[in-house]
């Protein structure tokens, strides 16, 4: 009789779990999927219904060497996912080269879908001398209709004495900030000089961080043709169920409209773990204690430890003994909203 209760409610227990989550699939369990070397949390995910919407699904192309992650919608790359709320793709450059008259201008649409690109984390960046590129609306058929979001222009000097290409001041490149909640765009690059040059120019959105700190040479990227970009995401409001039917203790989930370069608004929501607790906020029981005492550092005073004591969402110090100082000890409280009961603030010993 016993097995067969706990038989029952294993089983109710695993369809509360995926109904929760909007996992419909039975092979989807909730953790992680990995393609290559990109781990896929949920609500992004690979096999059918292991995904919160379509617009979430990734493909795991194993046809290029080694598998690699791929928004299917948007056919794009998939570089690294955070809980966070970001997104790392790989994003085509624009560029022009007078010389064969080749203008490669790929165009991304994010419109109706959950992404936008990141203002506070790209950049927009032109390279090549007599460049004058800009970001510009995609309705292209009325010119009153557009609309600039951004642009610069770098220069050169004939016989100048290039630099190293460790700055991005305007000299053979440049480099200007985007507009909020851009989802959709058209990538110009123009030549501003009389004459006719032979050299490729370039443009491209890029991963600001990743374009100031990890090249040693800005003008490596000429020679690419793709770009890390960083777009943000929010799950669609009508999706809320999906996530919180299940009640997921130790998370929070947050509402918001958000709007469109287009004008268009949507409410969508994000979700995050609360203080002191770790993980993926979007499944039932997915955010898990952080064990503060793991950092030996967390109750060192001066020269003196005491022992930590790890709590659900914190931790405090144990005051010890200290007969020949007869010392205060001070207990530190972090994130004890889930304690019951008080604890001393102070004891004197």
């Amino acid at each position: 009789m016993g097995m067969t209760v706990g038989m029952v409610f294993l089983l109710w227990s695993m369809n509360v779990f995926i109904k929760a989550v909007g996992l419909g699939n039975s092979s989807c369990s909730g953790a992680a999927a990995v393609c290559g070397s990109v781990t896929i949390p949920y609500p992004f995910g690979i096999k059918p219904g292991c995904y919160i919407d379509d617009s979430f699904a990734i493909d795991c192309n194993k046809t290029l060497g080694s598998p690699k992650p791929f928004l299917r919608r948007l056919d794009l790359e998939v570089l690294d996912i955070s809980l966070e709320g970001t997104l790392r793709v790989n994003y085509p450059m624009s560029s022009w080269c007078p010389k064969s008259e080749t203008e490669i201008a790929p165009k991304v649409s994010l419109a109706s879908s959950p992404f936008v690109f990141s203002k506070l984390r790209n950049i927009f960046v032109a390279m090549g001398c007599d460049n004058l590129a800009y970001l510009i609306s995609s309705d292209v058929s009325n010119s009153s209709l557009r609309i600039i979001y951004g642009g610069c222009m770098s220069v050169c000097e004939k016989d100048a004495i290039q630099s190293n290409g460790s700055s991005c001041n305007g000299i053979g490149c440049c480099k200007t900030t985007i507009a909020s909640d851009l989802d959709v765009f058209t990538t110009r690059v123009e030549s501003t000089s009389f004459k006719r040059t032979e050299d490729c120019i370039y443009a491209s959105l890029v991963d600001q961080k990743w374009f100031e700190e990890n090249l040693t040479n800005h003008f490596e990227v000429q020679k690419m043709s793709h770009v890390p970009v960083i777009l943000n995401w929010e799950i669609n409001a009508n999706l809320s169920s999906r996530v919180m039917g299940g009640n997921s203790s130790h998370s929070t989930c947050q509402f918001a409209n958000r709007s469109s370069s287009l004008g268009n608004m949507s409410s969508t929501f994000t979700c995050s773990c609360d203080s002191g607790f770790e993980g993926n906020p979007y499944l039932v029981d997915g955010c898990q204690d952080i064990d503060e005492c793991t950092n030996l550092e967390v109750c060192s005073f001066y020269n003196l430890r005491y022992p930590c004591v790890n709590v659900l969402g914190g931790y405090y110090c144990d005051p010890v003994s200290d007969h020949k100082s007869r010392n205060k000890i001070i207990i530190i409280e972090a994130s004890l909203d889930h304690v019951s009961g008080t604890l001393p603030e102070e004891v004197t010993l």
